[in-house]
């Protein structure tokens, strides 16, 4: 995967990316206390985070390689549905959409360890030009 479509933000929380194309983008995170909140589950702006950019990563995979610019999110909406402590966590994120302006992508979160749906999310993105 080419590092100009991470962001050093991925890297603070140890987002490891696998395939990345543009119809499929795959994470996964290792969560341990730093992930947490104070009652030592994990924060939900974790699963938010690994949404924005799991799909942001496949959403300029495809954009960067049509000309169409950057492709940055606008709306997020990320639902957590079980609690997870510890362990592989595995984000799966796929396009619902793809046009000239915008796209939609749903972002799945499983746990490694039994395949269990923890988190999922959308993603709406714009596509901005780089200002010169």
């Amino acid at each position: 995967m080419s590092d100009d479509l991470r962001s050093p933000f991925d890297d603070h929380i140890d987002l490891k990316f696998g395939e990345i194309s543009p119809d499929r983008a795959e994470a996964t995170l290792d969560a341990k206390g730093q992930h947490h909140q104070p009652f030592g589950l994990v924060h939900g702006g974790v699963y938010c985070t690994l949404v924005e950019s799991v799909a942001s990563v496949g959403a300029n995979a495809y954009s960067l390689g049509r000309g169409l610019g950057n492709a940055v999110g606008v709306s997020n909406s990320t639902d957590m549905l079980r609690s997870h402590q510890s362990g592989l966590l595995r984000a799966e994120g796929r396009p619902i959409h793809q046009g000239r302006t915008q796209q939609l992508w749903e972002v799945l979160i499983r746990r490694d360890s039994d395949g269990e749906l923890v988190a999922r999310g959308q993603l709406r993105l714009a596509h901005i030009q780089p200002r010169s």
